[in-house]
């Protein structure tokens, strides 16, 4: 079956509550993707939203579509992994946290899953950045996160797509 005959996903709209907020600081070393789960698991919260983040990061892995690709995606073929050794300032973060329903990759059901974009500086006013897979502190990383509050969002594999997408009817 085409893609565009299958059945996408369901579109929806939620609105959730945002009210609680923490900020953290992360060290230097640390995984921020581990330190952000970390953070969620010990707040006991299952969603949430990275709202903003600034510091300095250092071993940053992004993965980005290949030109030309089609959808459904297959990793290992349409997208390109980019490892970059930094230090970098970071700018800007900002990304969600959701639980996983099924299995995906290596991940399990109920495991987070985390969406994280940001941007890059060298240094010398050039910027990179995108989709970021990991990273880890260089000197400090600040950064607001809030509970999603009021929300069923669960991540699942999507049948078009082959990658995890927001679904709120699981």
């Amino acid at each position: 079956m085409s893609t565009e005959t299958q059945k996408a996903d369901p579109r929806f709209l939620e609105k959730v509550d945002l009210k609680e907020v923490i900020f953290t600081r992360f060290h230097p070393g640390d995984d921020l993707f581990e330190m952000l789960i970390k953070t969620v698991r010990d707040e006991g919260w299952e969603r949430a939203v990275i709202l903003s983040g600034i510091g300095s990061l250092q071993d940053v892995v992004f993965v980005s579509p290949k030109s030309g690709f089609k959808i459904p995606v297959n990793p290992a073929e349409n997208l390109n992994r980019t490892e970059m050794k930094g230090p970098f300032e970071l700018m800007s973060v900002e990304g969600n946290i959701v639980p996983l329903v099924g299995e995906f990759g290596t991940m399990k059901h109920g495991d987070p899953v985390l969406h994280i974009h940001c941007l890059l500086s060298y240094g010398n006013g050039e910027l990179t950045g995108g989709h970021m897979i990991g990273a880890k502190v260089f000197t400090t990383t600040e950064i607001f996160i809030a509970h999603v509050k009021g929300s069923r969002v669960k991540k699942k594999q999507s049948s078009v797509t082959n990658l995890t997408e927001m679904r709120n009817d699981l």
